[in-house]
């Protein structure tokens, strides 16, 4: 089996209402917008990725990943995983497109990827993460909603350009709602943005004071409350601090993971197998299960694609943590949230997600839903790739290349 056409499509799906994600202060978001990918086989068997997107910045990923991946055996996880390594030394981060192998290669072995990956069917729970500043009058009536409905708890966001203002936040919040109910908060330091509002970064005295003013507000985690490269300081606060640190979501894979342990940054493992891709996300619950208690949850704020990937990941933990459920009343919904799956991930009444029982993801896009939301920007064969070496190198170094290529691939 050999992969035969690579699809990419910008998807850009309008939100009811503007939303302003904490993580960007100011800005206002009114799209969902994320670059999907569709994988071709000679079997007739597709996979699927989405990677999180601000509009149309990959458009030119397409000539530079295809000759990577056509003709790719896509049960060749090793191989693939090299391949998007190697695409990555020009400055593209492209670990998100291994789900789509590995969708594949379950799809061949006919079970769901939690189960090729060893996971257990047990349903997943599941926490509500805002993801506008916190509001203590607005966002405690979420909290309420979220314990009636079944939410293992909620995550709270801060980003006030002063300490006091982001302690009264949580504060007053806590003080509305069910003292006993868990509350997480997520400060948003790791990849600090001020492109509208200039707020500051968090620092490490600021960071344990924040801690010290609110360790009596039953907080279950605080997440990313410095930047992400900020190993040892991190190790630092969580030394001094009575509330689980959290992080490691948009870190650039194993070989930054595996700095958080080394100096014993965290409790909490976060990484989104969107940005670290599966192999690296792998090998970071591998390592966490070695350290006692160390735990795992990992980051969802990208899309409905995204949410769904993740589901597969969580099925290889005990489920002491929850799994992110991104849902901001009013703009940041399941409906838009999900906008080209077939209908929307939602929770039981209990708070749990059952796990997929199809074949590989078993991701349930609605390719009408694409048309709609979508526009194919890239489409390559590889009788395309063919033609294209052929015009810029010449018939007979293409023939040589191939000549090449076909032997290494017997040798392999």
């Amino acid at each position: 089996m050999k992969i035969t056409q690579v699809e990419l499509f910008h998807i850009s799906i309008p939100l009811k209402s503007t939303f302003y994600p904490s993580w960007i202060p100011g800005y206002p978001q009114t799209h969902n917008r994320f670059t999907l990918l569709r994988l071709s086989t000679d079997l007739g068997i597709t996979g699927i990725a989405a990677g999180v997107a601000f509009g149309e910045e990959r458009e030119g990923l397409g000539g530079l990943l295809a000759p990577y991946i056509l003709g790719l055996d896509p049960c060749d996880l090793d191989l693939a995983h090299q391949r998007m390594i190697e695409a990555s030394f020009l400055g593209w981060r492209n670990f998100w497109m291994e789900a789509a192998f590995y969708d594949i290669k379950a799809q061949i072995e006919d079970i769901p990827v939690w189960k090729m990956l060893g996971g257990t069917d047990n349903p997943i729970p599941v926490y509500w993460s805002t993801g506008a500043t916190c509001q203590p009058k607005y966002h405690s009536k979420i909290v309420t909603q979220a314990q009636e409905a079944g939410y293992k708890g909620v995550k709270l966001r801060v980003k006030a350009k002063t300490l006091n203002e982001d302690v009264t936040a949580i504060k007053e919040t806590r003080s509305r709602v069910d003292k006993d109910f868990p509350l997480m908060i997520d400060a948003n330091q790791g990849w600090l943005v001020t492109i509208v509002d200039r707020t500051p970064a968090w620092d490490l005295n600021r960071a344990r004071q924040f801690v010290e003013t609110i360790e009596d507000q039953n907080i279950w985690w605080l997440e990313e409350p410095l930047e992400m490269h900020k190993y040892e300081e991190l190790a630092e606060l969580r030394n001094s601090s009575s509330i689980k640190i959290a992080g490691a979501e948009l870190n650039a894979g194993w070989h930054e993971a595996r700095m958080f342990l080394h100096f014993d940054s965290l409790d909490l493992y976060q990484p989104d197998v969107t940005v670290f891709g599966f192999k690296d996300t792998l090998k970071v619950i591998e390592a966490i299960e070695k350290h006692k208690g160390l735990g795992f949850s990992p980051h969802t704020w990208t899309n409905g694609v995204g949410l769904w990937i993740n589901l597969h990941t969580s099925a290889l933990t005990d489920r002491k943590f929850p799994l992110e459920y991104p849902y901001e009343p009013g703009s940041w919904t399941p409906e838009y949230r999900d906008g080209i799956l077939k209908s929307p991930i939602i929770p039981n009444d209990e708070g749990y997600i059952e796990l997929p029982e199809e074949s590989g993801l078993g991701i349930p896009i609605d390719w009408d839903r694409v048309k709609n939301f979508g526009r194919k920007f890239f489409s390559m064969t590889e009788g395309d790739l063919r033609k294209k070496i052929m015009k810029e190198k010449g018939i007979i170094s293409a023939l040589k290349l191939k000549r090449r290529k076909d032997k290494e691939a017997k040798q392999a």
